[in-house]
């Protein structure tokens, strides 16, 4: 009689458990951090970040089939998410139309320089040793700037 064959295939496998017999290719999801080699590492990356290409493509394909089937009954895009649009509004947050603020705005000291009824004046001056450029600088800044005013800088 002749040696049977065993039951799980060759002896040697014995007891062992079989590496994806199915034919279907597993996606690399594992994290590879716990590679330690660094070339093997940078390679399951590498294929990580391509399957994940592959299926955004893959997403994005059958979405747009799905509008262009649907036509004018096509779901709009989604808006991305944003940090202005996830934020949970608190209720100690202050509106811009409230009228307490606005009256606090319209009390403020520097209002009427915000809203431009009065020009700002604004001094200049140098350090102790000026240099040859820097009178040139004032003097364009002085060009652009209404009521901007220089005095040098004197030892009193």
């Amino acid at each position: 009689m002749a040696p049977s064959k065993p039951k799980g295939g060759h002896a040697s496998l014995q007891g062992k458990k079989p590496v994806n017999t199915s034919k279907v290719k597993r996606s690399v999801t594992n994290n590879p951090g716990r590679i330690r080699n660094k070339l093997k590492r940078s390679e399951m990356y590498g294929k990580y970040l391509l399957e994940k290409k592959a299926q955004k493509r893959q997403s994005r394909i059958q979405r747009e089939k799905e509008a262009e089937a649907l036509g004018e009954e096509a779901p709009k895009r989604a808006a991305p998410r944003t940090l202005d649009n996830t934020r949970e509004s608190e209720a100690t947050a202050v509106r811009p139309d409230d009228e307490e603020i606005l009256a606090d705005e319209a009390e403020d000291e520097f209002a009427p320089y915000f809203s431009d009824e009065i020009r700002p004046k604004i001094l200049v001056t140098t350090r102790p040793c000026p240099s040859a450029q820097l009178f040139h600088f004032i003097s364009d800044l002085m060009r652009f700037i209404p009521q901007l005013y220089y005095y040098p800088r004197k030892s009193y």
